[in-house]
């Protein structure tokens, strides 16, 4: 059984700059990159998938080298087998954005697929459209929006997506399938120390966006460039007050209070 796991490069929000920027070239922006949370829980139903019927986990991840490399190592020592990198580098407008994602990702030289897995969503921009994107492109099924995988002895897959009030159940045999994963699915694994040692020696497979098998780069470039990001520009911060009532002392606290948060739309 062949499997690819897709995989983006988000910035640690606990070791993120004050800044709308990525990774540049720098060591520490390399140490601010870990794998979209999202992303995980898609990489640990490949490995479940692989261990129940035994296969071959690729991750693929679009970006520049050094964020691909970052996250692909740290997709190694979890258990893939494989790492693939698509350098964006000449079409600087392909995001998740673009409209013409779906069809590179589509296109990562891998063989005899039987599934494709994204994480639900990226962690820096919600958009929640790669798995879509990319069923689209292969003209396969797609499910969306799992929180459970029962993997079946007879290769099938028994899969429940669940709303607010409602949940859809189905087994699947078809392949190959793309699925979109929740967060809520499994329990990603951690590394061990050995196995991260042995990704940072690992060899990478790198290709360029025009590297790809069957790619027409004219109209790659056409769709991507459809889609262009102007400006980014960062959230206003608001202004917090720390307002301290002494219910005990004052009588008048609690009916402050109360008015305090009704004022906020609290109450």
């Amino acid at each position: 059984m062949n499997i690819v796991v897709y995989i983006k490069a988000v910035v640690d929000p606990d070791k993120a700059k004050n800044d709308l920027d990525l990774a540049k070239g720098t060591k520490e922006d390399k140490l601010a990159l870990i794998i979209n949370p999202y992303d995980k829980q898609a990489i640990e139903a490949a490995l479940q998938l692989k261990e129940k019927y035994t296969g071959k986990v690729t991750a693929v991840s679009l970006g520049s080298d050094l964020a691909t490399d970052k996250i692909l190592r740290d997709a190694l020592s979890l258990g893939v087998d494989e790492g693939i990198q698509i350098s964006n580098d000449d079409f600087e407008s392909l995001s998740s954005y673009s409209p013409a994602l779906g069809t590179v990702l589509a296109k990562a030289p891998v063989d005899d697929v039987d599934y494709y897995i994204t994480g639900r969503e990226a962690g820096d921009d919600n958009q929640s459209i790669t798995g879509a994107s990319i069923a689209a492109a292969l003209d396969v099924d797609f499910v969306d929006n799992v929180d459970e995988v029962e993997y079946n002895d007879d290769e099938t897959l028994t899969l429940t997506s669940r709303w607010d009030k409602s949940e859809l159940k189905g087994t699947y045999k078809q392949k190959p399938l793309v699925l979109s994963i929740k967060d809520t699915a499994n329990t990603p694994r951690l590394p061990s120390f050995k196995a991260k040692m042995q990704a940072k020696k690992a060899t990478l497979k790198h290709f360029k966006v025009s590297d790809l098998p069957d790619i027409d780069v004219a109209r790659i470039k056409a769709i991507a460039d459809r889609a262009t990001t102007i400006n980014l520009a960062k959230p206003e911060v608001a202004s917090k007050e720390t307002v301290l009532f002494n219910l005990n002392d004052d009588e008048n606290a609690v009916s402050e209070l109360v008015a305090d948060l009704k004022k906020h739309s609290i109450l």
